[in-house]
């Protein structure tokens, strides 16, 4: 104690005296002590200045110049708020750029701008923002040789991008001053922290450079540059410390503007004026020198540096006079005769200086040198400065240069050293803080030991180099305190945006602005855009405080985030007796178990004194819910006694007027009420906990298990638990390389609430999973097998569509959600609310995670190009360090979706690569074959190059494969799989993900071959056999602004490469400055008073190449984004998609939460349109441009009342906001226009009809109902109609009267919800209108759907019904197409749109033989693929066919057992791909003149699914359906190829559904028997391939059980046979191949879902069927059966089965009446044929038991399955009406409601056919 005693009194007085050097001073003179002020020449312009230009003779400025030392002013501010202070005063304009660290003296600027506040000369300086740091050096540099001061602000690779125009600056000697906050320049790794790496880069330059050390130097050094650079003509770089010195807020004095004036050398003003360029005295610069005078022009400027120390010095000395401090060219520090000297530049320079105190108080000859002018090195300023006694020297270099001999200020010493014959000095240099490594008192010190071993040169200090062992051990040195004695300091951990950092910087101010204790702030960050882990640390005391580092020894600890004292180690800095508090909810015994072992130890050993604080609960109760910033902070000024309790309450209440006064009066009056709760509140608010004492003895649990990835555990973990800076060396892989995946470790725990499912609301749509940012929702899929493994509460419901027999749920990743509630405000049915994250944790949702991410990975099972199917994909990007509810995630997510396992990412600096790049956590990750994005960052600027040179190679390369490949099939190379697989991967290797379907049996036949060299060379190179698809991803200030150059010359390379721009409209990344993707009006940094001018059209510049695929698209309509994104990719050039991305920094009112509904509402008032300009189009003389936001349906002035950056113009420039927000909205519209004339001229241009007009409108959720118009709109384009097509609500209603004819098609979602877009032209149809409003409209409405659903077609009804009350006349009735037939809505509309043409009496469309789609040609050589559907499994039959009705009776009833371990479930129908007949396909093929047996290779254009290589044969018999039934359109393409012409008039006829067509049909004729029939007409094999269409599959109900017969599909079929007219004997084609079907034969199958829903065991079913619609109520049975033989309790069925004949057809008798035996099964039969006077059918049967039905379905709440034909289940009903009625006294109407209240719940299905 007595040495850390010594050591603060030392360090008391150092900091009074040697880094303040505080002068005594009167208002007219300042003299100062002999051995304090160097004596140089007093001057105001240098002798080399004087000499080599003019003098001016100007008007001198007559002002008092009188030094008032006492006029500055305290103030707490960072170093970049003390540079901005001087910068701003002495410069006439300044050109900023955004870059970290530095952006804020530019913000500061613009801020000062805004508030209209002049600088010293009395204006108001010109503050202007450029594309770029290489354009702000442009500006400057221009500014300069104009005659301005100018001035900027950089760091990093920014001041390297303005070398080029430094060295112009330097060469022309111009003055100015570039402030640099000194940062890391990216090398393997980007860092944004501090380092000396970008102002090293450029001391060659010719530019002075001056260091400063603290914020207060950092101030007086400005001051200094400012007024040397103009004295000098030389300009200077003046550097800090970025972040460290930057960001640490710090209690200095600042000079007035008044007394800056007084040191401005007014006749160098003059003099720079006079050199200016100007036509009055013109000159001629930047000439182009040969060599005859180049060498001799460069050395002319050597006296301008000769004199330049002297001056800076000079300089110095007077700033010294106004300000009181007085610096040296370089500070000694120490003991005067010192034998070990450190050397050093920077805000390490205040840590050795701690250092040095305390190695004096024990009496060692120690001293440090510091650096402030660097360059030009004045080797005589140095040496006078260094003692005379100096034996030993060490030089800290806070950067490193690889490849050199030293680092660049050791280089400098021993430099001057040598040349001054110093020989006899032991020197040696060494690195520290790197990366803004903290450079604590311990590091120095042993240094100083080090040094005094005579150690190894080229050292390191703060990490542990265990590779080339550079680390000296500096863990081997005493903990010690060096702060000056009196100094409180205090460390906050709390969660990114939760306050605590913004209330830390209150605090520092309140503190350092109202009381005259000094203070310092310094604030450090994880990797994690929000939710992160944030550390405020604070130290207060009666001195300045110049400690440099993080806080070592705390007086108080305050942690506001529980979870963070379970994993960070922040006691192990705490004092004895000091203070720490906990914000929880836990009770002391809950402590026991939640609070670390090693946490617990601490809190006894150094008697800690602890409180807990419920400030969530204390803050909801407010209404303030998690922002416990004040209230937690009214907590520490209580407990810390830094300020009497009631100066504290009225300061913090003042405070908070000031902060949230903006945000409106009640969120001030909570605020200030958790203060007055905080102060007033006694132990139940802020709670004493009594440390147990035996938890001095708490032992240590288990150690974290392992992940398995040693990664994780060795270096990610400790990352997180912020013991990074403890790992080695060789942890760390050399190059930057990081694995990916990592983020799922991290488990955060960050949310306060989390989402639950509500599976009985839920419809499937995958919404929620879409829109979440971090990839916490997900729709998961698992078998009943699998369900069965899973824990207790894994709740499910049945899987639709592409899923059937799996089990759906929709999970969340608790510990991985940040709370944003995006997915509940998206998703349509209320199917998630939030409930406390405890409580998701509680009832099992962590471990439903576990088992529902083990679940194999099923997105091959369904088409990912749509928003349900893409989310059914595992997305590749997950977890990320996004702020909640981030708008870019989701499209980056949904990239990873649709291409991941094939993407390569280059990505720009900016949001997008901190929270898709950070370093250990890593959330780009691999599916389950380690296959996924590979991404890289180069920089901010050159991105698109980078990228670009990424494509460039990988085409090379694959090309490379592919010529290798064509060798070896040339040479008929390696065995036949390898020759087929090859000749199929270069046929497809440009084509989407084609190649995966087989890439691994490729690779594998590579394998095999590889012995071959040229195959073992392809199989080298086997990871460039995928189709790569190359992505350049970054944000709107890249894409608009630095990097547009780069991107504007990659678009038009037309190199095949997608980029993808994240347009937030602002530097998101950066604080929210302006770009040029900015709006007009919008207020953001760089644009306070409202951006001036309009957002730039980057998409239209892209589109006016003409080959750049472009789209704009909006989480608001997800389909379209889905859509663009695949067109984009699919697109074989290069393609732009600019993706709308709300974002915090937007301040959305409704918060991030609505930020889906924010996307939605700017799509609708136009401010972001929907488009895409795909210039394949062209080619097929289509408009390249589609507008795919068809209207404005919303007013942009409602829109900016959303969001504070419009808002706030109100505010900040009052004056013109009108103007500003008037010019945005004609802008606007304006836009909206000129894209509606882009896309209605091409239709005048190209397709213009002067028929009738029709309107074709559409409401569609999933994208068909649009493609149906957009089909439909072709045909009426060929009967000569005028069309346009648009979506419902992209019409003005207003105009519908006028439409003249409208068609309708529309979907139904769910349980009779209208489409997304026709919501708003369903609320305006229904609003009061005439009666006859709509008299002059003619309509016809077309309605999709699904007839299972009650609600069936419900909106398309609706919409006719609501149309005629209005007077509209319509043309046909109503359509619907239902999903349930066999060619789903097409087979409905098919039957319904010939109607439509009759009645409109159109002409016949003329003829025109339409452009194939398809070619084929004969490849002998090529080796036929084995075709398979895709989707489809193959199953094999156990003992074939088993007929179980009379071999002597008609009707042929099989039963098939299948061998299949495709999942299903109950009521599930098993798909059957039929094949033709072998014979029959030969007989037919020899017949049409091919050849069996030719190979014939397949180019496919269209989407249709068709085989690449195969047989004619093959393909007739597996794939196209020859001896299927023709349509109309068949007859009328066949007529094109007739040279009969009575067969082309017959054919004719037919297609126009007249003539021979209705016999045909009636004759069941197939193709193959119209081809025979008109022998003249023989289309060549490309289009018949084109006119037949597929085989489709048959569907047939399962009656089986997959838990009584695992492993089994078994089928009830009708061989369906009939007799023609004529007599002919026809067999379906399925039901011939069943029919046949032998043991072990193999056919292609799938499982088509039901869409029946099924009650608990419990409940009662009641079944309805006739003939094979018996098979799925066997399936109930033995389903309900084999689980009443495991013990579970199954409720009653009943069964109503109806057939023709009992002796004959009464199905599966014995089994039936086994379970009626069981007790299991009532049972009613009805054989309608037996009695032919009396005919009995189902539904008769159904009213004999009104007391059992009503009991089963209205007491016990059973479900009702009906199945059989089409014209049964309304019978049923209406029997079932008659007993609700007669069994339970219902009325009508009651029975009625509750049928509907059966179909709307799901008790109700049916299945007909």
């Amino acid at each position: 104690m007595a040495i850390r005693r010594g050591v603060a009194q030392r360090s008391a007085k150092l900091a009074e005296n040697a880094t303040r050097r505080t002068i005594t001073t009167s208002s007219k003179s300042l003299e100062p002590k002999e051995n304090e002020i160097p004596k140089v020449p007093k001057r105001s312009i240098s002798t080399a200045t004087k000499e080599a230009f003019k003098e001016p003779h100007g008007t001198p400025l007559e002002i008092d110049r009188s030094p008032n030392p006492d006029s500055q002013f305290y103030q707490s501010v960072d170093g970049s708020h003390a540079t901005a202070h001087v910068a701003y005063h002495l410069s006439d304009t300044a050109f900023i750029y955004p870059i970290t660290p530095s952006s804020v003296m530019g913000e500061l600027s613009d801020v000062w701008m805004a508030q209209k506040k002049k600088n010293v000369f009395g204006q108001v300086v010109d503050v202007r923002e450029m594309q770029s740091e290489a354009g702000a050096a442009g500006a400057v540099h221009g500014a300069l040789v104009a005659g301005s001061l100018c001035t900027t602000f950089t760091a990093s690779q920014g001041l390297l991008l303005m070398i080029p125009n430094m060295y112009k600056i330097a060469g022309e000697l111009l003055p100015c001053v570039i402030h640099v906050s000194a940062r890391e320049v990216a090398g393997q790794a980007l860092s944004i922290f501090g380092g000396h790496g970008d102002v090293m880069a450029v001391k060659q330059t010719g530019f002075a450079m001056l260091s400063s050390h603290t914020v207060q130097e950092a101030h007086d050094m400005a001051l200094v540059s400012h007024v040397a650079t103009l004295k000098t003509s030389v300009p200077f770089v003046h550097f800090f410390d970025g972040f460290r010195t930057s960001h640490e807020v710090n209690k200095i004095k600042l000079l007035p503007p008044a007394e800056m004036l007084k040191l401005i050398p007014f006749e160098a003003v003059q003099l720079h004026w006079s050199r200016s360029l100007n036509p009055s005295h013109p000159t001629i610069r930047g000439t182009n020198q040969g060599p005859d005078i180049f060498f001799q022009n460069v050395e002319r400027a050597n006296p301008f540096y000769t004199d330049l120390p002297d001056i800076v010095q000079e300089t110095m000395n007077d700033v010294a006079k106004y300000i009181g401090r007085q610096y040296k060219l370089f500070s000694y520090v120490g003991a005067a005769d010192a034998t070990d000297v450190v050397i050093l530049m920077g805000s390490g320079s205040t840590t050795v200086q701690e250092a040095v105190s305390c190695l004096q108080s024990q009496g060692k000859k120690v001293g440090a040198l510091l650096v402030h002018l660097y360059r030009p090195w004045s080797a005589k300023h140095f040496l006078a400065a260094l003692p005379k006694t100096t034996k030993r020297i060490a030089v800290l270099d806070r950067v490193k240069e690889v490849a050199a001999v030293g680092e660049p200020l050791y280089v400098d010493v021993s430099t001057t050293l040598r040349e001054n014959a110093m020989n006899d000095l032991f020197v040696i240099g060494g690195r520290y803080g790197l990366g803004s490594k903290d450079f604590v008192p311990e590091h120095a010190l042993a240094v100083f030991t080090h040094l005094a071993k005579q150690g190894h040169n080229r050292f390191t200090v703060g990490i542990r180099d265990d590779m080339t062992h550079s680390s000296i051990p500096y863990w081997e040195e005493p903990r010690v305190d060096t702060v000056p004695e009196g100094t409180r300091q205090c460390v906050f951990w709390g969660i990114g945006s939760d306050g605590t950092v913004g209330a830390n910087r209150s605090a520092v101010k309140i503190i350092g602005d109202n009381t005259k204790l000094m203070a310092q702030a310094y604030f450090s960050f994880d990797a994690f855009k929000s939710g992160g882990v944030t550390s405020s640390h604070l130290r207060f005391g009666p001195v300045p405080i110049t400690s440099q580092y993080l806080v070592t020894n705390a007086d108080y600890i305050a942690c506001h985030f529980a979870e963070y004292a379970r994993k960070l180690p922040m006691l192990n800095i705490i004092k004895e007796g000091g203070v720490f508090v906990l914000n929880s909810r836990w009770t002391i015994e809950e402590m026991e178990k939640e609070l670390p072992a090693e946490f617990r130890r601490l809190l006894v050993q150094r008697k800690v004194k602890f409180y807990n604080v419920d400030a969530r609960k204390i803050c909801t109760n407010i209404g303030l819910g998690k922002r416990i910033n004040m209230l937690m902070q009214a907590v520490f000024f209580k407990l810390s006694g830094v300020l009497p309790e009631d100066q504290a309450s009225a300061l913090l209440k003042k405070s908070i007027e000031h902060e949230y006064g903006k945000k409106g009066k009640k969120v001030v009056e909570m605020n200030q009420k958790a203060v007055d709760v905080a102060f007033q509140g006694g132990n139940d608010i802020i709670q004493e906990v009594q440390v147990p004492a035996h938890w001095a003895n708490a032992q240590d649990g288990p150690a974290p298990p392992s992940t398995g990835h040693d990664f994780v555990d060795k270096i990610m973990r400790p990352m997180m638990g912020f013991r990074g800076q403890d790992l080695p060396v060789s942890a760390l892989t050399p190059g930057g390389v990081f694995p990916v995946g990592t983020t799922q470790y991290a488990k955060r725990a960050i949310a306060a609430s989390v989402p639950v499912w509500k599976p009985n609301n839920c419809t499937q749509c995958n919404y929620c999973s879409f829109v979440c940012p971090h990839a916490v929702i997900r729709p998961f899929v698992c078998t009943d097998s699998e369900l069965e493994k899973a824990p207790g509460t894994y709740e499910t419901r049945k899987a639709k569509g592409d899923f059937a027999g799996f089990n759906y749920r929709i999970q969340i990743a608790p510990k991985d959600c940040t709370g944003c509630e995006v997915c509940v405000n998206v998703c349509p049915d209320d199917a998630l609310a939030m409930i406390p994250l405890q409580k998701s944790l509680d009832s099992g949702d962590e471990k439903n995670w576990d088992f529902a991410i083990s679940l194999p990975e099923r997105g091959n099972m369904t088409d990912r190009a749509s928003v349900k199917g893409s989310q059914f994909q595992k997305p590749l990007l997950e977890f990320s360090g996004a702020c909640e509810g981030c708008g870019e995630t989701p499209y980056v997510k949904l990239l990873t979706q649709l291409f991941g396992e094939r993407m390569m990412i280059a990505n720009a600096t900016g949001c997008s690569s901190i929270w898709g790049g950070t370093a250990g956590l890593a959330p780009y990750t691999t599916n389950h074959k380690g296959q996924g994005p590979a991404w890289g960052n180069s920089l901010f600027e050159d991105n698109a190059e980078y990228g670009f040179g990424m494509a460039v190679a990988t085409a090379q390369r694959r090309s490379r494969v592919a010529t290798l490949a064509q060798e070896v099939l040339d040479k008929k190379l390696g065995d036949n799989n390898v020759q087929k697989l090859l000749g199929q991967w270069l046929r497809d290797r440009f084509v989407g993900d084609k190649t995966a379907k087989y890439i691994d049996q490729l690779v594998d036949a590579l394998d095999a071959n590889k012995s071959i060299p040229e195959i073992g060379r392809i199989y080298d190179e086997k990871d460039m056999l995928p189709n790569i698809s190359q992505w350049i991803i970054g944000g709107d200030g890249w894409a608009n602004d630095i990097g547009f150059g780069g991107l504007d010359h990659v678009l038009a390379s037309g190199q095949n490469l997608n980029v993808l721009v994240l347009d937030t409209e602002m530097y998101s990344n950066t604080g929210g400055q302006a770009s040029k993707s900015s709006h007009l009006g919008s207020v953001s940094k760089f644009a306070l008073g409202g951006k001036k001018s309009c957002k730039k059209a980057l998409g239209e510049m892209a589109m006016s190449y003409g080959n750049v695929y472009v789209a704009s698209v909006s989480h608001g309509n997800m389909a379209h984004c889905v859509k663009a994104m695949l067109e984009a990719e699919s697109y074989p050039g290069a393609s732009l998609i600019m993706c709308y991305a709300p974002c915090i920094e937007h301040g959305l009112r409704t918060g991030m939460t609505k930020m889906v509904q924010e996307a939605e509402a700017a799509i609708d008032c136009g401010y972001w349109p929907l488009y895409r300009f795909d210039p394949r189009l062209s080619a097929e003389g289509k408009n390249p441009f589609q507008l795919d936001s068809k209207r404005i349906k919303g007013e942009v002035l409602d829109f900016l009342k959303r969001e504070n950056r419009f808002i706030n113009l109100e505010k900040n420039n009052p004056k013109e906001v009108t103007a500003l927000r008037g010019q945005l909205d004609t802008f606007i519209k304006a836009r909206f226009n000129k894209y509606k004339r882009m896309t209605e001229s091409h239709k005048e241009t190209v397709s213009v009809s002067s028929g009738p007009k029709v309107t074709i409108l559409y409401g569609s959720e999933t994208g068909h109902s649009e493609s149906l118009s957009k089909e439909m709109a072709v045909d009426f384009e060929r009967r000569e109609y005028a069309v346009s097509v648009q979506a419902l609500d992209d019409i003005d209603i207003s105009e519908l009267p006028d439409m003249g004819f409208v068609v309708i098609n529309i979907s139904t979602c769910g349980q009779g919800a209208f489409p997304k877009n026709s919501l708003l032209f369903w609320q305006e149809l229904q609003k009061d209108h005439p009666a006859d409003w709509l008299k002059n409209l003619k309509y016809t409405v077309f309605g999709l759907g699904d007839s299972t659903y009650y609600f069936f077609c419900q909106t398309a009804k609706l919409i006719d019904a609501r149309l005629a009350a209005l007077g509209a006349q319509r043309v046909v009735p109503l359509g619907l197409g239902d999903d349930g037939d066999e060619d789903k809505y097409e087979t409905g509309f098919n039957n319904w749109v010939p109607s439509l043409w009759q009645q409109l009496g159109t002409k016949t469309p003329e003829l025109t033989l339409f452009e194939p789609s398809i070619n084929v040609n004969i490849t002998p050589t090529a080796i036929p693929s084995d075709f398979h559907w895709s989707g489809s499994t193959p199953i094999s039959s156990k003992q074939g066919a088993v007929r179980i009705t009379p071999q002597d009776y008609g009707r042929n009833f099989v039963t098939i057992e299948w061998k299949s371990e495709m999942p299903y479930r109950i009521g599930d129908s098993l798909g059957i791909y039929p094949e033709n007949t072998r014979e029959a396909v030969r007989e037919f093929l020899l017949w049409y003149g091919q050849d069996p047996k030719t190979v014939i290779t397949i180019e496919n254009k269209g989407t249709r699914e068709l085989p690449e290589v195969i047989t004619v044969e093959d393909l007739f018999v597996k794939v196209v359906d020859i001896f299927g039934k023709p349509s109309r359109r068949f007859y009328q393409t066949l007529s094109h190829f007739a040279t009969n012409p009575k067969e082309k008039e017959r054919l004719l006829a037919m297609g126009e559904g007249k003539g021979e067509f209705v016999d045909f049909l009636s004759e069941t004729r197939h193709y193959a028997d119209a081809l025979k029939i008109f022998t003249s007409a023989k289309p060549p094999l490309h289009y018949l391939i084109e006119m037949v269409p597929n085989i489709k599959p048959r569907y047939y109900s399962i009656s089986s059980s997959p838990k009584a017969t695992p492993g089994e599909v078994h089928s009830l079929v009708l061989i369906d046979t009939w007799t023609t007219p004529s007599g002919l004997f026809r067999t379906g084609l399925t039901c011939t191949m069943l029919e046949k079907l032998t043991t072990d034969r193999v056919v292609d199958a799938c499982i088509h879902p039901t869409a029946m829903e099924f009650p608990e065991d419990t409940a009662p079913l009641v079944m309805a069927g006739i003939g094979s619609g018996l098979a799925p109520f066997v399936a109930f049975l033995r389903e309900r059966s084999w689980k009443r033989k495991q013990g579970i309790k199954v409720g009653n069925l009943a069964l109503y089965f109806g057939n023709r004949y009992e002796k004959k057809e009464y199905l599966m008798e014995k089994e039936l009446k086994q379970y009626v035996d069981e007790g299991l099964l009532s049972l009613r039969t009805a054989f309608s044929r037996d009695d032919p006077k009396k005919k009995v059918y189902v539904q008769d049967i159904v009213r004999q038991d009104p007391e059992l039905l009503y009991d089963y379905l209205v007491k016990q709440k059973g479900s009702m399955y009906v199945c059989g034909s089409r014209e049964m289940p309304k019978p049923v009903q209406n029997s079932l009406k008659h007993c609700f009625i007669k069994g339970g006294g219902m009325t009508e109407k009651e029975a009625d409601d509750y049928l509907v209240e059966m179909f709307t719940t799901g008790r109700y299905n049916i299945e007909s056919w």
